[in-house]
C-alpha cells in the first residue's frame, strides 16, 4: 500500500491594513462604511483556539460580489489577548481579498487615515508575521 503526503498550502493573497482608532467597532465600521463606500456588517464573532483557550474578535464584513471583492473588520484585542501579538499597537484589522491594484491600496490608506476618529493607519505584511494563521477564516 503506498503512502501519500499531503500539503496544505495556507492562501494570504489578501491585503492588510492595521487601524489604530480608540473607538467601538461598529463605529469604525460605520465611519468605514461612508468613507470607502462599502458596506460592512455585524457578523458572528470570529473564534480561534490558541494556547488552550478560545479566544473571540469582533468581526464586520462586506462580502461585495460586484467588485468581487471582500472586505473584513476585526478587532485586534480581545479580554483574553490579541489576534496579531506582534502587532500590539494596531486595534483594528481591515482584510482586503479581491485584485487591488497598488495604487488603489495607497488611496484606501489615504482615505481612512482621512477619518476623523483613526489615528492612523497602515499596511502590514502578511508574510513576516509569526501569527499569520490566525488570519484564516
Amino acid at each position: 500500500m503506498s503512502k501519500f503526503n499531503l500539503e496544505l498550502e495556507e492562501d494570504f493573497d489578501f491585503f492588510l491594513v492595521g487601524i489604530c482608532s480608540h473607538i467601538k467597532d461598529y463605529r469604525l465600521s460605520w465611519e468605514l462604511n461612508q468613507a470607502l463606500d462599502i458596506t460592512l456588517e455585524k457578523a458572528a464573532d470570529l473564534e480561534i483556539m490558541a494556547q488552550g483557550e478560545c479566544k473571540s474578535f469582533s468581526f464586520n464584513q462586506d462580502e461585495d460580489e460586484s467588485r468581487a471583492t471582500d472586505y473584513y473588520l476585526i478587532s485586534n484585542k480581545s479580554a483574553h489577548g490579541y489576534l496579531l501579538a506582534e502587532e500590539k499597537k494596531c486595534d483594528f484589522l481591515l482584510i482586503v481579498k479581491g485584485f487591488i491594484s497598488e495604487e488603489e491600496e495607497k488611496s484606501l490608506i489615504k482615505t481612512i487615515n482621512q477619518s476623523k476618529n483613526v489615528l492612523t493607519s497602515y499596511v502590514i505584511e502578511v508574510d513576516n508575521l509569526k501569527s499569520k494563521h490566525n488570519l484564516i477564516f
